[in-house]
């Protein structure tokens, strides 16, 4: 079980793509729209996980999504991550989830804890690329992703992870709960 990505949501896609990039010094890593989610996004990879930068691209398709719904209501910033494991459908049975997919260009995968993930974004989902998809995040220069900062109960996230693997967190105290920060193996922080 590793950091997969982290998710910013933008309202103007393209704009707070370009600034990210811009500020981080983050390469381009494609992206598209998600088939029937109402969503589109720019990845960046870190050489170690990737940052998605996410919006909506059909209000009316996004309604009828979980996905979708949760991004048209979130302010612009730090919205959620996932994690990559072997095994979406044992975690799925593991915690009583829903096995759900997603595709876009060059995408597709597994995941499990969507919904709880939508509704409490300090919560991670679970994400299993289909074969023969490449990582996203395996390329770029920036260290990958180092740590996360969250504000969070621990305890419940570590029962959410099955208590296994110790994931690089930090954890916020006194904050709305959430994603807080993002370190980046070159020393670079996103919040």
């Amino acid at each position: 079980m590793r950091i997969d990505h982290v998710i910013w949501v933008a309202d103007d896609l393209h704009a707070t793509a370009d600034r990210l990039a811009h500020e981080h010094g983050l390469p381009d890593g494609g992206g598209g729209r998600h088939v029937g989610i109402g969503t589109h996004n720019r990845v960046f990879p870190l050489g170690g996980g990737y940052l998605e930068v996410l919006a909506v691209a059909d209000r009316d398709e996004a309604v009828a999504s979980v996905i979708g719904r949760a991004v048209a209501a979130a302010p612009d910033g730090l919205f959620g991550w996932a994690v990559a494991v072997q095994d979406v459908p044992a975690q799925a049975q593991r915690l009583g989830l829903e096995v759900t997919s997603i595709e876009r260009d060059g995408l597709t995968a597994r995941l499990a804890g969507v919904a709880q993930a939508m509704a409490e974004p300090w919560l991670p989902f679970f994400i299993q690329r289909d074969p023969g998809i490449d990582d996203p995040g395996a390329t770029g220069d920036a260290g990958g992703i180092a740590w996360i900062e969250l504000a969070a109960d621990p305890a419940r996230l570590h029962t959410w992870l099955g208590g296994g693997e110790e994931l690089p967190v930090r954890y916020a105290a006194g904050e709305a709960p959430g994603l807080r920060a993002v370190g980046l193996g070159s020393g670079d922080v996103i919040r």
